[in-house]
């Protein structure tokens, strides 16, 4: 499948984001979003990614990893998703994102959990524990 590439904005429209989101659906690739920090400007604040990857099927998989650099540490919140299938080409509990190995159980098909997070992220800065763990 081609990848397909998409122009960059600065501060999106919640209808700007969910039509990039739309692309990746049905395409492989990534999307983030930043959110500079207002108490520390200096600090790369949080960070939200979206991989789509199809794995030449006709199934979408979706991996959403948000990520916050803290006093000590950079955490990394995802999906929590028990019954994702393992890739078998990938080591044990594992899948393949684009190329890169990751636990199997952080990736969805749900696409509306996706669209839900993003727009959680955008409109508040943030993603509820609930969503992402």
């Amino acid at each position: 499948m081609d990848k397909v590439y998409l122009p960059r904005i600065e501060n999106p429209t919640v209808e700007q984001m969910q039509q990039y989101l739309e692309v990746l659906r049905t395409n492989n690739g990534f999307l983030s979003l930043w959110k500079q920090s207002k108490s520390k400007p200096t600090s790369p604040g949080m960070q939200i990614t979206l991989y789509s990857d199809n794995h030449e099927t006709d199934i979408q998989t979706y991996m959403v990893l948000l990520g916050e650099e803290t006093e000590e540490d950079y955490e990394v919140r995802t999906f929590y998703n028990p019954a994702a299938p393992s890739n078998p080409e990938a080591p044990r509990g594992m899948t393949y994102m684009l190329g890169e190995c990751f636990a199997a159980c952080s990736t969805v098909r749900n696409f509306a959990l996706v669209v839900y997070a993003f727009t959680e992220f955008l409109t508040t800065g943030n993603v509820s524990d609930e969503l992402l763990s």
